[in-house]
C-alpha cells in the first residue's frame, strides 16, 4: 500500500506552492485577466450585525429546495427561522424558464400563505450556480451545472425571471430584492453573528471560496457600488495551477462530463471523492493485489462507490477493519478478506487525507492575501457534507493550517455553519435596503 499511499501524498512545501500559485490566479482574476479563478464581484459587504426586520430567503442549491422566513434581531441575539423544504421535478429543471421559475414562484406563495404578514415581505434568492453579477439585485446565468438544462435562462437575469414569475402568480406583496449564491450566503450568515468571519467555503457535493476583499483591488466594473469592500465569489473549485495530480485523477477528469475543467473541484468535492477511491481500487484489484484479482460489481462502473460510502469506510476504528467487511457484504461482496477491507480504509483515508490538504492550502491562500502575517484573529465559514460527516476531514484542514502556517494558524478557525446559505439570503436581503 505504500505506492499507492504515496500517490496521494501532499507535503507541506507542494501546498506552500500552491498557495502562490492560486494567489496569482487571485490577482489575475480580480484585473479581468485570464485566470482559473472566476473572481465574481457579489455586490454586497459583510454585515454590521444589526440588520433587522422580517424577510422571506428562497435557497435554491438543487431539486430540493427551502423557502424560509427569518427575523433578524440586529442586536446580537440569534434570528428567528421557520423554513419549509420544496421540490422540483426533472421537467421543471430542463424544461424552460416559465416552468421552473413559475413552480418557484407557486411554492413562494404556498409558503407565504401560511404565515401571517408573510405576503409583503422583501425576497433574498441564494442561486446556487455560475451567476455574473451586475448589482446585488441583478446577475445572470452564466451556465447550467447539475444537471439543469431550462431554456431561455442562461443569460438571462433569474432576478427579473422569478420577480416576473411572482407577478404572474399573483404573489404581489413579495419581490426580490437581493442575490446571492450559498457560499456568499454562507459567510454572510456566519458573518452576522461573528464580525471576525471573512471567508466562505463550501465542501460538500461541490466546493467553492468566497472572502472579503478591497474594493480597490477589483479592476471589474463595480457600477455605483461605492463602499469600501466587497465580497468576492472565486467559484474556486475551477482552480488549475501546482495542484498534485497523479495518474487517478486525469483518468476521472477525461472520463468526466466537462473534461479539462473543475480541477481543484474533482480532487475536493463530494461528487468526486468516492470516484477516486474506486479507480484505486479498480488498479489494484486488476494487479492482484486486492478481492483475489476479481473486481467487485461495486467498484466497477463509474460513479457507483460514493463520497458517503467512503465517508462509512472512514468511520470503522477496528483493528481488523471489521466494519468495512461488513460495508463490503453489505454492498454484494462476500468474499473480502481483511487485508481487502484494511486496504479500502487505506485507499479512503488518503483520498480523503489529500482532499483536505488541498482545501486547506487554498483557503490559507485566501487568508493570507487577505492578512499575509496574520495580524488578527479570521473565522472561516463551512458548510457541506464532507466537511461536516467526513470523519477527521475538519482536523485534517486544521492540521494542514498548522503545517503551513506554524504558529499563525492559531488566528484561522473554521466554523461549520450549517444551512447557512438560506439565512445569509436574508442577511443579504436586509443589507440591500442599506446597499
Amino acid at each position: 500500500m505504500s505506492e499507492m499511499e504515496a500517490l496521494f501524498e501532499y507535503p507541506a512545501a507542494a501546498r506552500r506552492r500552491t498557495i502562490t500559485a492560486f494567489q496569482a490566479e487571485m490577482d489575475a482574476g480580480l484585473r479581468g485577466e485570464t485566470s482559473s479563478l472566476k473572481m465574481l464581484p457579489a455586490f454586497v459587504d459583510n454585515p454590521t450585525g444589526k440588520e433587522k426586520g422580517e424577510f422571506l430567503a428562497l435557497d435554491l442549491g438543487g431539486s430540493n429546495y427551502r423557502i424560509l422566513r427569518v427575523s433578524l434581531p440586529g442586536d446580537g441575539r440569534l434570528p428567528d427561522v421557520t423554513s419549509r423544504k420544496f421540490s422540483l421535478s426533472m421537467e421543471e429543471t430542463t424544461r424552460d424558464a416559465g416552468t421552473l421559475f413559475g413552480a418557484l414562484a407557486r411554492s413562494i406563495k404556498s409558503f407565504a400563505a401560511g404565515l401571517e404578514g408573510a405576503a409583503s415581505r422583501p425576497l433574498g434568492f441564494t442561486f446556487s450556480f455560475p451567476i455574473r453579477q451586475h448589482s446585488i439585485d441583478r446577475g445572470e446565468l452564466i451556465l447550467w451545472t447539475k444537471g439543469w438544462s431550462a431554456a431561455g435562462v442562461v443569460g438571462r437575469d433569474v432576478v427579473g425571471l422569478l420577480n416576473e414569475a411572482l407577478a404572474r402568480e399573483s404573489v404581489g406583496g413579495v419581490r426580490v430584492v437581493s442575490l446571492d449564491n450559498d457560499t456568499t450566503g454562507t459567510q454572510m450568515a456566519r458573518a452576522y453573528l461573528d464580525p471576525a468571519c471573512d471567508i466562505g467555503c463550501i465542501l460538500g457535493t461541490g466546493t467553492n471560496i468566497c472572502y472579503r476583499e478591497r474594493a480597490d483591488r477589483i479592476r471589474k466594473p463595480l457600477g455605483s457600488y461605492a463602499k469600501a469592500a466587497m465580497i468576492v465569489n472565486m467559484e474556486s473549485g475551477g482552480f488549475d495551477k501546482d495542484l498534485p495530480r497523479n495518474r487517478f485523477d486525469e483518468k476521472l477528469d477525461a472520463e468526466s462530463e466537462n473534461p479539462g475543467a473543475q480541477w481543484e473541484e474533482k480532487m475536493v468535492s463530494g461528487k468526486y471523492l468516492g470516484e477516486l477511491v474506486r479507480l484505486a481500487v479498480a488498479e489494484r484489484t486488476g494487479q492482484g493485489l486486492m478481492f483475489g484479482g476479481r473486481l467487485p460489481d461495486i467498484f466497477a462502473a463509474r460513479e457507483r462507490f460514493g463520497s458517503e460510502r467512503v465517508c462509512a469506510v472512514k468511520e470503522d476504528e477496528t483493528p481488523e477493519a471489521e466494519k468495512v467487511r461488513t460495508i463490503l457484504i453489505e454492498l454484494g461482496v462476500r468474499d473480502a478478506s481483511s487485508d481487502d477491507a484494511a486496504a479500502l480504509r487505506k485507499i479512503a483515508w488518503a483520498v480523503s487525507r489529500r482532499a483536505a490538504r488541498i482545501a486547506a492550502a487554498v483557503l490559507a491562500a485566501a487568508v493570507t492575501w487577505i492578512d499575509p502575517v496574520l495580524e488578527r484573529d479570521h473565522t472561516i465559514a463551512v458548510d457541506g457534507s464532507v466537511f461536516e460527516k467526513h470523519p477527521g476531514f475538519a482536523a485534517d484542514i486544521d492540521a494542514a493550517f498548522r503545517d503551513i502556517l506554524g504558529p499563525r494558524a492559531a488566528r484561522v478557525r473554521t466554523a461549520l455553519t450549517h444551512d447557512g446559505s438560506g439565512l445569509g439570503a436574508a442577511v443579504i436581503a436586509a443589507a440591500a435596503g442599506n446597499k
